[in-house]
């Protein structure tokens, strides 16, 4: 089984638990990264909540993430772990990913689900990065946690445009 990764679960080390191979340089298409997830807990608040980091369908765009190898009898466990730690608003899509060797699987991916109160992305993104600017929550300030999104995907070699443009609203 396969679980594609895009944010922290490309850099946090959570699959070495699970004995999971990593692929860096996935290509997930038609999805693109967007902070379209409302934190109320970690980066916010209810009062001012802190927009996070999800995936959004783009026809044409593509993400470049990490794919994740994990023995079939593992997929329980897995699933189990990627529920908790991305919560009841983001559905487990297997969804069709290019490895770096070409070949194209179908991979889990977490994608916050449009449908629920916690879904911003059509919310305009200056307004979003203004709620990151005045948020902060358990884990600090939402302003921080889209720059160290950003800072990862750069040291991992990673251009997303959309990323870098969501951090250079958030600090203009």
């Amino acid at each position: 089984m396969w679980v594609f990764g895009y944010g922290s679960l490309m850099w946090d080390g959570w699959e070495e638990v699970l004995g999971g191979r990593r692929l860096d340089r996935a290509v997930l298409a038609d999805y693109r990264r967007s902070f379209n997830k409302k934190s109320t807990r970690n980066w916010g608040t209810r009062d001012a909540p802190g927009p996070t980091l999800g995936l959004e369908p783009a026809e044409g765009a593509s993400c470049v993430g990490t794919a994740f190898e994990f023995p079939e009898n593992q997929r329980a466990a897995i699933e189990s772990l990627l529920r908790q730690r991305e919560g009841p608003s983001f559905s487990l899509l297997e969804l069709p990913v290019r490895l770096p060797d070409g070949r194209v699987i179908r991979a889990l991916a977490p994608v916050n689900d449009r449908r629920r109160e916690t879904y911003i992305g059509n919310v305009p993104a200056v307004d979003r990065a203004t709620m990151v600017r005045i948020a902060t929550g358990g884990h600090g300030a939402c302003a921080d946690y889209v720059r160290n999104v950003r800072d990862k995907l750069r040291g991992l070699q990673i251009a997303d445009e959309n990323v870098e443009e969501f951090a250079r609203l958030v600090d203009a």
